[in-house]
């Protein structure tokens, strides 16, 4: 699941099919013909996309000697060709010269498919500020002519990009605004694309019958509207959930289902990303034979057409296979290539550039709405200028000071409503400018740390490895010291990630500080299979918010109390529960364990920094224990102090 981000990129460029203007008051018989084929774009690449070069190469035939607009259609059908056969380079060419030949604002919904098909583009090779550029371009376009399609591809394209990018908190919230938009309106791509989208990101979290659940919606609706595109898109995410639930049967057909699709589209990404997933199904199965020739399927075709960021994926599961065959020099070669298209993808000047398009275009659009109420308070005033003029000549002598009085009183009243809202405009922008520079103050930190000390834990686990890798060692100590080295820096680098994590939010919700913890056990399983792991939330919490502070201790303690449980006590069961008595929020970690005395064990470094810990958010810890009876850690947090 967590190697796979799925492209819908050709589904996603049709946002306003039905909706786009009309091109001329009189239009002749062949421009109407360009028009038309143009407009079927969209449902021939999810039909039939074997018959795009033919609309390309139609439209392109009759678009000779013709106004740009039209010419503009043919070089965005050619693009949307090149799209679906993953040549990305001259997919961009064709969008940008059908850009180009709009130049007027009067054809801009155009436009703005043409710049989602770009983000497209540069989401499949890795450059994602520009990706966002363009997609806030579109947005901008479609909110001014309230075009929900356009408005819900734009978003959706935006979740998947923070998919890739792993951020999942900013995909789901991507989701929500972009299913919101479409409400009831089901039996459509748009939904699908969403849709597929959330179940995605429910499987990379684990919650692999909700992804099942979505799936299976959206099979039903692809036959329905006879899409097989979509249909692949949900096959390839259902045996994802089925091979990382370990039905590995399950999986391998579903992966099956997905290539024959894949094929039938001739979508080389897609083809390349099946063959990564049979590569990796082969490896579960310990196939290693098939694993690696499929993988290198996967690698050769992404090489080919320069999708960097599930090349990334692909690469790091063949590390994964050949150190599972003790091919370390092989290992070696493939981690140097992954590194350096990782170099490539991720960099400083990237992220403040992803973040500048964000903000500019949340502040354009609060300024926009600034300029509209000037013009709003400009009428009224004239409206009330008018009337005053009528009353005054309408009006006998005796009332005119009183009426003037009166009408004077009214448009100053009008005039001081629509100032209140200027003012509290004002405010809103420089409000929302102030968060803007902390959150990028928060990212500079954060990238500091990812990008300097993250970099730093990296290279010194590599030197251990080259070491290993490069050196006969004899000596059982010298060799178990460095992998004590490595596995103390590979901790190091995942507490480095958590405080990041913490770092970037200005709070935190119980259900991610969850997610949080259900990661942290994932890995502990790794240690102890045989401990049950258990994480209870009562019904209502989980949106509860909590400081990035108070957040992050909860999480440290947590974590340091399972940590002791399976380290010392030997349970076969550790319970996390999360409930509310009165106005506190509690906190128990409980385990089945062998028990201590507390009265007589003398408290070591891990329960000091727990007490400390809870202490330092306003808590209270208690600790409750008895031989062979097991340990209840309890922490209880006043609701007030959450937010602190």
């Amino acid at each position: 699941m967590k190697n796979t981000i799925l492209s819908i990129s050709l589904l996603l460029l049709f946002s306003c099919g039905h909706q786009e203007k009309k091109i001329a008051p009189a239009m002749t018989e062949k421009q109407s013909k360009i028009v038309q084929a143009y407009k079927n774009i969209g449902q021939i690449s999810i039909t039939a996309p074997d018959s795009l070069e033919i609309y390309a190469n139609n439209l392109e035939r009759l678009s000779v000697g013709e106004p740009n607009i039209y010419k503009a259609m043919a070089s965005f059908a050619r693009a949307a060709f090149y799209q679906n056969k993953s040549s990305y380079g001259l997919s961009k060419k064709y969008y940008e010269q059908s850009v180009r030949l709009i130049g007027n604002a009067k054809f801009d919904t155009i436009a703005a498919k043409a710049c989602i098909g770009l983000a497209n583009d540069y989401k499949n090779t890795g450059d994602y500020p520009k990706a966002f550029e363009c997609l806030y371009k579109a947005l901008k376009i479609y909110e001014k002519h309230q075009n929900k399609y356009g408005i819900c591809s734009s978003y959706g394209c935006m979740a998947q990009i923070y998919l890739q990018k792993d951020d999942l908190v900013s995909a789901e919230e991507n989701l929500k605004k972009s299913l919101s938009i479409l409400g009831k309106d089901k039996y459509n791509r748009f939904y699908l694309i969403s849709l597929h989208t959330l179940a995605n990101l429910y499987g990379m979290e684990g919650h692999y019958q909700q992804a099942l659940d979505l799936d299976k919606e959206g099979i039903r609706i692809s036959d329905e509207i006879k899409s097989l595109r979509n249909k692949s898109t949900f096959y390839d995410n259902k045996a994802n959930c089925f091979m990382y639930s370990n039905q590995l049967d399950s999986a391998a057909y579903y992966f099956n289902q997905c290539l024959k699709i894949d094929l039938e589209i001739g979508e080389k990404k897609q083809i390349a990303d099946t063959y990564s997933n049979l590569g990796t199904l082969a490896m579960f199965q310990k196939d290693y034979t098939t694993a690696e020739s499929n993988l290198q399927k996967g690698i050769a075709i992404l090489k080919e057409i320069q999708q960097k960021p599930n090349l990334i994926m692909a690469y790091t599961n063949l590390v994964d296979l050949y150190q599972k065959q003790r091919k370390f020099e092989a290992a070696l070669q493939v981690q140097l290539q992954k590194e350096t298209i990782t170099n490539e993808l991720i960099s400083e000047k990237k992220e403040a550039a992803l973040a500048e398009s964000k903000i500019l275009y949340e502040t354009q659009k609060k300024e926009q709405q600034l300029a509209e109420n000037k013009v709003l308070l400009l009428e009224n005033e004239a409206e009330v200028k008018q009337k005053n003029y009528f009353l005054m000549a309408a009006t006998a002598l005796a009332f005119f000071i009183g009426l003037v009085g009166f009408l004077i009183y009214r448009q100053q009243k009008i005039k001081n409503r629509q100032q209140e809202q200027e003012f509290k405009l004002r405010s809103a922008i420089v409000q929302i400018e102030s968060q803007n520079e902390l959150q990028q103050q928060r990212l500079t930190i954060s990238r500091d740390l990812h990008d300097n000390i993250g970099a730093q834990l990296t290279f010194i686990i590599s030197s251990v490895d080259n070491i290993k890798y490069a050196f006969d060692i004899q000596n059982p100590n010298l060799e178990s010291k460095l992998a004590n080295i490595s596995n103390f820096t590979k901790d190091t680098i995942s507490e480095l990630r958590d405080t990041i994590w913490a770092m970037n939010y200005t709070e935190i919700t119980i259900e991610e500080l969850q997610s949080r913890i259900l990661n942290f056990i994932e890995k502990a399983k790794d240690a102890k299979e045989s401990i049950d792991f258990k994480f209870h939330i009562e019904a209502g919490l989980s949106e509860l918010k909590l400081s990035a502070v108070v957040g992050m201790n909860c999480y440290r303690t947590i974590q340091e109390a399972i940590n002791n449980a399976i380290k010392y006590a030997e349970a076969s069961e550790i319970v996390i529960e999360v409930s509310t008595h009165e106005d506190k929020i509690c906190i128990a970690i409980r385990d089945n364990g062998i028990g201590f005395d507390i009265d007589t064990i003398e408290k070591g470094n891990g329960l000091r920094n727990i007490q400390k810990r809870v202490e330092d958010i306003g808590g209270k810890l208690e600790i409750i224990s008895e031989l062979t009876k097991g340990t209840a850690v309890k922490i209880a947090l006043d609701k007030i102090n959450l937010g602190r």
